[in-house]
């Protein structure tokens, strides 16, 4: 056993030396690779360094160079700054009251721009407005070019507001619709299209048609100057450049206003309408029986009894015969009895005389109450809410005061014809019985 295991010992020690040996040449072999490139690392190491050494001094005189230049470029800005002050300070010095009346330039302007921004006249120049907002703005000061080119534009408006131009532009209709149409412009006061009235929008530079015309009689004229060719001829402007048309067409028309007293205003209107009616028939039939009358007066040996006095004096003819007491009696019943007809209606037209004030009171009293409901309901902060109970309140009142004067003034006339009829009867029968003496 010692012997075999001495034998693998030696057998195994001689394996391990030629591994070793093998192993050994390996490292040597790899070992002189790794330095040959750490030869060559290095090698190309102190290149570098050199190459960057050299491009640090270069790079150090450039700093240099730049540096110098640095310093001498700073002391010419501070030169250039010096002489910059001194020059703005002459030419403030030099300039005097120009500055002052520079921003009266951008004050003019502004106010040529919110005035111009409101002619009909930008519809021709639009791009006018876009210029005097940026002059008005303008910090710096503006070139004799921009002042040329205001005056210029004031000079223009000045030359269009003489003319009466006609020329083919968008118009907005009632329907919110854009329809080309021919517009005649008079100067800035005004424009037609169709025989209506425009209305110029600042906000669109564009006409608007509006959905109220002015009065009829402004209306004509509107029609009557579109369709004239030479000549004169009458037409409204409007020098508030459309405020005054605005408030002729909010202006509400008779109809509207009579619609603003409510049914109480219907009932003053009706009463109204029958009084005068009825005061206008009774004139009349009275003119007619007072004709007759006289008429009868100039011949009463004969009478008619188409007539008062005529069918007293018939009747007094059947009296003659009887006592003077008697006759007077009767012809005073005769009188009396012919009275009724003469003054007939006469009381009902002092009636709706005196009741049509007292209507329009009701519906004034009744257009306060819905006023302060409105009020209760919803303060006072839109006045919209009182008009309808405000106008109701007016409205009534005017035409309550409007039926009564005149069928007061009818009730007078009516009580007078009424009364001059009596006279006359009453003196010529009198003058019946008088005869006998």
């Amino acid at each position: 056993m010692r012997m075999i295991v001495v034998a693998l010992l030696f057998l195994s020690l001689n394996v391990f030396a030629a591994d070793f040996t093998q192993l050994l040449q390996e490292i040597k072999s790899q070992s002189s690779v790794e330095l040959a490139q750490e030869k060559k690392r290095k090698q190309a190491f102190f290149d570098l360094k050199e190459k960057r050494t050299s491009e640090l001094y270069q790079a150090k005189r450039k700093l240099n160079t730049l540096t110098t230049q640095s310093e001498q470029l700073k002391t010419t800005i501070d030169m250039h700054e010096q002489n910059i002050t001194k020059l703005e300070e002459e030419l403030q010095r030099k300039m005097g009251d120009l500055g002052e009346l520079f921003g009266v330039i951008r004050q003019i302007s502004g106010e040529l721009k919110a005035d111009f921004e409101h002619s009909m006249i930008t519809v021709h120049y639009p791009e006018r407005i876009n210029f005097l907002g940026e002059l008005s703005e303008s910090k710096g000061l503006p070139d004799i070019a921009k002042l040329e080119k205001m005056w210029l534009t004031m000079l223009e408006e000045l030359d269009e507001g003489r003319k009466i131009s006609e020329f083919n532009t968008p118009v907005v209709q009632e329907d919110g619709t854009s329809k080309d149409q021919e517009v005649i412009r008079m100067g800035t006061y005004g424009a037609i299209s169709e025989g209506d009235f425009l209305r110029y929008s600042s906000s669109g530079n564009i006409f608007e048609k509006s959905p109220r015309q002015p009065a009829a009689r402004y209306h004509a004229s509107a029609n009557n100057f579109e369709g004239k060719s030479d000549g004169f001829v009458k037409v409204m402007i409007d020098p508030t450049r459309g405020q005054l048309i605005d408030m002729l067409t909010q202006k509400p028309t008779l109809i509207e206003r009579i619609q603003q007293g409510g049914v109480v205003g219907y009932i003053i209107i009706g009463l109204g309408i029958i009084g005068l009616l009825l005061a206008i028939f009774r004139y009349g039939y009275l003119s007619i029986i007072y004709r007759k009358i006289k008429k009868q007066a100039k011949n009463l040996d004969k009478p008619t009894a188409k007539n008062p006095l005529g069918r007293i004096a018939l009747l007094y003819k059947k009296i003659e015969d009887k006592a003077q007491t008697q006759k007077e009696v009767i012809l005073e019943e005769a009188i009396l009895k012919e009275l009724p007809p003469i003054e007939k209606y006469n009381g009902l037209i002092k009636l709706l005389a005196a009741v049509s004030p007292l209507l329009g009171l009701l519906g004034t009293v009744t257009g306060m109450i819905i006023t302060f409901q409105a009020i209760t309901l919803f303060g006072t902060s839109d006045p919209k809410l009182m008009a309808g109970g405000i106008s109701t309140a007016l409205v009534t009142t005017v035409l309550g005061l409007s039926v009564a004067i005149p069928l007061l003034f009818a009730y007078t006339f009516i009580a007078a014809k009424t009364k001059s009829i009596i006279d006359l009867i009453e003196h010529q029968s009198v003058g019946l019985i008088a005869k006998e003496y």
